[in-house]
């Protein structure tokens, strides 16, 4: 490390952090910051990284991709219901926004709201209102693609327009779109963190020029920036215990020397959390000392609990032609709907909806390389067309589901984890009449249905095990993210949420980096 001491250390360089940092350096480009990432760095915008990932799915990235995505085992599981953890996240330079969709849509007012409405899961310490600003800032931040005429957008963002105009419905959108309204079921167009011009190159988890959204790209420019004298980027370095001298003050971090695999020490006046909703709540349970015998913020027991999924519910169909020669046409959804998403759903455990983003689907590329011909090849695009209709269903926090530490070391030299999770017999019901309702929409496009599930819920999404709350007692954090008992430490990232609404969590957490550092410019 540079120096001994920094003003600002922050864990974890995904989204979160990487908006921190930007935004504190803004307000003063002298700034002392330290990011520590626990994983690699993988090269951004590299051609031929990209033709070995479309070609053959080799090549540096995907070897990354098995190196530091969740493997099998390496969590363990309990409860009632299967929890996907595997290949759910990406600990490296950038986070997981290298490899996300992109998806990015606010919450409803009423998702700050949840347990007042509905007496279930947790509230937010302040509201929609609150964040509003915050929103927009983080909109900008990802240059986010819509639509401003859906009812929906007419009532959360009067007269704001989104950065980037949306993309356009498909040719293969339109008889969904056509059961949609059959069923009183308003089509939307998906929301998308496009950053720059967009080529549609169909290869959203790798893009050749950098279109998609990714931290890595700000955490790039921030580092070649000769402005940002004092800041200070460090891959493969996970962190393993935060440092204190009393209950309240935080005095720096532990981590991993990747050269040598010691334990160091590292300190800063500030310490953030960015480590998304598992590390952060392990993170702070290993801190332990005289002051915190069970872990920093963890005096009663709410860190790691109250973990938050969303269970994905997928109805499919086929069709005994594809006459019209529908295919996909890009990596990512362009169609989805928010009228389940309302208040008047919330205590049944509301939807989000949209259109299966990989079907209908035709390798061509995998056909070509099987030596098909042409004829061979049309022949299987117009033999049949598959379409999937999905949706992600809100989970409520409930205390018993949580992360806890598991024995053993993951190949980062962290520890394991263990979660458990029971998805409630009411929220079970509530899944199966959503999946009648999207089922009479697939048999309305004129398909038979070949597949009607409730996935598990998984790590994608995952919120909650650090949640916000009024006092100790009801939350880890504060309303700024603070850690209840200390003065210093922040926890920003998805853990501290206290409910997860129906849709992505990753503008949300933008809108909330944005405000903690408004907050820490203040208190400076």
């Amino acid at each position: 490390m540079k120096h001994q001491e920094y003003e600002y250390v922050i864990v974890g360089s995904g989204v979160a952090g990487s908006t921190i940092a930007e935004r504190l350096l803004q307000h003063n480009r002298a700034t002392s910051i330290l990011i520590l990432e626990a994983g690699p760095e993988v090269k951004a915008k590299d051609r031929r990284f990209w033709w070995d990932y479309v070609v053959n799915a080799s090549g540096d990235n995907s070897k990354a991709y098995d190196f530091t995505c969740d493997q099998p085992g390496e969590a363990k599981v309990s409860g009632n219901q299967t929890f996907e953890v595997a290949g759910s996240r990406v600990m490296l330079y950038g986070g997981s926004t290298v490899h996300w969709g992109g998806w990015c849509l606010r919450y409803k007012p009423e998702d700050f709201k949840l347990h007042y409405n509905t007496g279930l899961g947790g509230d937010w310490p302040f509201d929609y209102e609150d964040l509003f600003p915050y929103y927009e800032m983080a909109e900008h931040h990802l240059q986010v693609c819509g639509d401003v005429g859906e009812s929906w957008n007419q009532e959360m963002r009067p007269g704001v327009p989104y950065p980037r105009p949306p993309y356009w419905w498909t040719e293969a959108d339109g008889e969904m779109i056509q059961a949609w309204e059959k069923n009183g079921i308003e089509p939307g167009k998906m929301p998308v963190a496009r950053y720059r011009k967009c080529m549609t190159t169909g290869t959203c988890k790798y893009c050749p020029i950098g279109a998609r959204f990714s931290s890595q790209l700000i955490l790039d420019e921030l580092r070649s920036d000769e402005r940002n004298i004092n800041l200070e980027i460090v891959s493969s370095t996970p962190v393993t215990q935060i440092l204190v001298d009393s209950k309240s003050r935080i005095t720096g971090v532990e981590y991993l020397d990747s050269t040598t695999g010691d334990a160091r020490h590292v300190y800063g006046r500030t310490v953030i959390v960015c480590s998304g909703a598992y590390e952060s709540p392990k993170l702070l349970m290993l801190s332990k000392s005289n002051y915190w015998k069970n872990g920093i913020g963890n005096d009663h027991d709410l860190v790691g609990r109250f973990l938050v999924s969303h269970s994905i519910l997928k109805v499919q169909g086929i069709l005994d032609h594809n006459r019209e020669n529908w295919f996909q046409e890009y990596d990512f959804p362009t169609l989805m709907s928010r009228t389940y998403d309302t208040p008047q759903y919330q205590k049944s455990n509301k939807i989000f909806l949209f259109k299966n983003r990989a079907l209908p689907n035709i390798d061509f590329a995998q056909l070509m390389i099987q030596g098909k011909s042409r004829g061979e090849i049309d022949a299987i695009r117009k033999a049949s067309r598959v379409q999937e209709l999905q949706s992600f269903m809100e989970e409520t926090g409930e205390f018993n589901n949580r992360v806890m530490l598991a024995r053993g070391k993951n190949r980062f030299g962290l520890p394991k984890m263990e979660i458990r999770f029971d998805r409630s017999k009411d929220a079970q019901k509530n899944a199966e009449n959503w999946l009648t309702i999207m089922s009479k929409v697939v048999d309305d496009m004129g398909y038979r249905i070949t597949k009607r599930v409730v996935d598990p819920p998984g790590g994608h999404h995952a919120t909650g095990t650090c949640r916000m709350g009024a006092t100790e007692k009801d939350g880890v954090t504060d309303k700024d993210m603070r850690v209840h008992g200390t003065d210093n430490l922040y926890v920003c990232s998805n853990a501290a949420f206290p409910s997860g609404a129906a849709v992505n969590p990753t503008l949300t957490l933008t809108a909330m980096a944005y405000r903690l550092a408004d907050h820490l410019i203040k208190k400076a």
